[in-house]
């Protein structure tokens, strides 16, 4: 997009700031029914030659005699794409901002990465459908899943993608141990590892030792794409099993051994990695041709010539040519709100959409020239407080395990005040808990402690042996203050905000609390990687749908996102050694059983029977009062220029549906 194509609208840094993008000034100037609204204003049409079956640009390289024609680059059977509201022409770039640098690049995903064997459907339905894969069956009830890959499909330098790709990623990485130590949990059933077996050149199938209920819906998360992800000939140079030379290589691209080298190139599933490799063959719509780099800067993907989809005309996506990221470092928000005012951003819902934003994004639509869209949130909670149940301080471990004071700094949290000052009066007090339209939906998990009582609050604290002060603030048994420091993503801000009411909250009953808020790789690092830290606030997790069931890191510790409880999760995982980064326990005998639970429902191929398991897990996790919450998430929003077309007026919103991936963003297209 040109600037004599789009009126932009300036707004300085300073003018936001005056304008109040971090407070509610546009509520004393808008009706809040508007300020607050998502819906979309009225849009005009687009215009462009429709007759076109690949991009101009395209054209011009097969006329050349630099590509080959369109019906060689596409498979037999190319995944027709409906497009959410009409045919799209040509042409464009889509921009974007990504905050907190390499620590974001996972949101990546969320725009060109989600090409899996397998995806979720625009609305999220239970079952995914086929992808990559033009077709599955499921055979044993649940043992084996057979995917027909589509013929004549290729990689994005014009290689073939066949079984022998996928048999790559099974039988030379997933089975060397220098690769994978540990192999990825959705290919585990009851510790025993999944097989994949060739059976044609397009036919793969995956093979369980018992039924592996939730197989498809693990693939159609981010990460499940892992198995189409390893392009054989293009990876296989870096493997010694396929090059006898590999030390050279090692040597010349100065890498510690073949495993680093292997794992720079593009193989590893690590997304600060692999998105920063320009030369590897991928599958995605688009791939990089400028690659983001761990600080600050421009990153560019261009078009793939290979992308196997169409529109139902049989006219090949994506429709846009390039996708344009400013990549910032640290608490970058208030420029990407500043980004989004001056009508900088084409599409997008992350970083900057949160509550005191939108007052301020609203008032700008007119003269930025976009409007909204509105999303829905799958997760239990706006903002989940984590203590770090395996702190490696053994008497802050103590007061953290310690149920009774977790309940006390429940009731000591006024959520009333945080839902009113930070979320705009967008929410209720709730815990981390199934939303009230959910199937797996409990009462007591969702409003257990959430009264704002001082009183109960600091009989609870006292109650669990913290009667001891020095004056304002509580002691420990070694006689020291009690601090808790909150270690958050200033890539977040919303979370910086309610800390900073928490803070006043808790030392109003004798906590000390600290706040670092810090750049998203350092974040990363501290809290999700070694578990170096007391407490810290996020979101996400599962909240209705099969999210509850897909994601539960805040009822028991499943995973790595289980940051309360890093060392359990990693007992869970089977982690061991250099992999359990954060350490390893044993965890108590409620979360054993949860865990045997759970491994019961990963089983059961009937959802009923998953639901049942699912509710005995929420029971105990009510019981045992893991993680607090503070409200209810509210409905979200997310910006979009109004020459940019075929985004949904609604979509849901989760890091298991990362939109707006599943909503096809290869059909969105720029109107000129």
């Amino acid at each position: 997009m040109s600037e004599k194509n789009i009126a932009r609208h300036r707004l300085s840094r300073r003018r936001l700031v005056e304008a109040g993008a971090l407070g509610v000034l546009a509520l004393t100037s808008l009706p809040a029914c508007d300020a607050l609204s998502t819906k979309p204003q009225q849009k005009g049409g687009g215009g462009g030659q429709l007759k076109d079956k690949e991009a101009p640009s395209l054209a011009s390289l097969v006329k050349s005699g630099d590509l080959p024609p369109l019906a060689e680059r596409l498979p037999t059977s190319p995944m027709v794409v409906e497009p959410v509201d009409r045919l799209g022409t040509y042409g464009g770039s889509w921009h974007m901002g990504l905050t907190g640098g390499s620590g974001s690049f996972s949101q990546l995903n969320r725009f060109q990465g989600y090409e899996g064997l397998v995806r979720w459907t625009p609305d999220w339905k239970p079952l995914p459908i086929p992808n990559v894969a033009e077709s599955f069956e499921i055979g044993g009830g649940g043992t084996s899943y057979t995917f027909k890959l589509r013929d004549g499909m290729r990689w994005s330098d014009g290689k073939p993608f066949t079984a022998d790709d996928v048999l790559f990623w099974y039988e030379d990485v997933v089975l060397n141990k220098e690769l994978t130590p540990v192999p990825p949990s959705w290919m585990l059933i009851e510790g025993e590892l999944g097989s994949v077996k060739k059976v044609d050149d397009h036919t793969v199938v995956f093979e369980f030792p018992k039924a592996h209920g939730l197989f498809l819906q693990k693939l159609a998360q981010p990460g499940g794409d892992a198995p189409v992800r390893y392009a054989k000939h293009y990876l296989s140079e870096f493997h010694p099993k396929y090059n006898d030379t590999v030390d050279e290589l090692v040597k010349e691209h100065n890498q510690s051994d073949w495993v680093q080298l292997f794992q720079n190139m593009g193989g590893i599933d690590d997304d600060s990695v692999r998105y920063a490799v320009k030369s590897q063959p991928l599958l995605h719509p688009w791939t990089f041709s400028e690659p983001p780099s761990g600080g600050s800067g421009r990153a560019i993907a261009e078009r793939n010539p290979y992308y196997w989809k169409v529109d139902p005309r049989g006219r090949q996506l994506p429709y846009i040519d390039k996708l344009d990221y400013r990549v910032m470092q640290g608490d970058s928000t208030n420029t990407l709100t500043l980004m989004v005012v001056n009508g900088e951003i084409d599409m997008e819902d992350q970083f900057f959409a949160v509550p005191e934003n939108k007052p301020v994004i609203a008032r700008g639509r007119k003269e930025g020239g976009y409007d909204f869209y509105a999303t829905t949130f799958a997760e239990p909670n706006a903002g989940v407080i984590q203590l770090n149940l395996n702190h490696k301080v053994p008497a802050m471990r103590e007061f953290f395990q310690n149920k009774d004071v977790r309940i006390g700094l429940s009731h000591a949290l006024n959520r009333e005040e945080i839902i009113d000052i930070v979320l705009l009066r967008q929410g209720k007090p709730w815990q981390a808990a199934p939303l009230p339209d959910s199937e797996h939906y409990n009462e007591q998990l969702a409003t257990q402690y959430t009264e704002y009582d001082v009183d109960k609050a600091n009989e609870l604290l006292d109650k669990a042996g913290y009667t001891e002060r020095d004056g304002k603030f509580r002691l420990g048994p070694d006689g020291k203050r009690i601090t808790i420091g909150f270690d958050i993503d200033n890539g977040r801000p919303v979370f910086v905000d309610m800390a900073q009411l928490i803070k006043a909250q808790w030392e109003a009953v004798g906590i000390s609390v600290n706040i670092t808020a810090m750049d998203r790789s350092l974040w990363e690092e501290r809290v999700r990687t070694n578990a170096d830290f007391d407490a810290t606030i996020h979101r996400f997790g599962g909240g209705s749908g099969e999210a509850v069931i897909l994601d539960p890191r805040y009822f028991f510790p499943f995973d790595g996102n289980s940051m309360w409880c890093s060392a359990w999760q990693a007992w869970y995982q089977g982690l061991s050694g250099d992999d359990a980064t954060a350490g390893l326990e044993r965890p108590p005998a409620a979360a054993r059983k949860q865990m045997q639970l759970y491994d019961q429902l990963k089983l059961a191929a009937d959802a009923e029977t998953r639901k049942t398991l699912m509710k005995q897990i929420l029971e105990i996790a009510a019981d045992e009062f893991y993680v607090i919450g503070i409200s209810i998430p509210g409905d979200g929003y997310g910006v979009v220029r109004n020459n940019f077309h075929n985004v949904p007026k609604h979509m849901p919103a989760s890091y298991i549906y990362p939109n707006p991936a599943p909503c096809n963003p290869e059909q969105f297209f720029i109107s000129t």
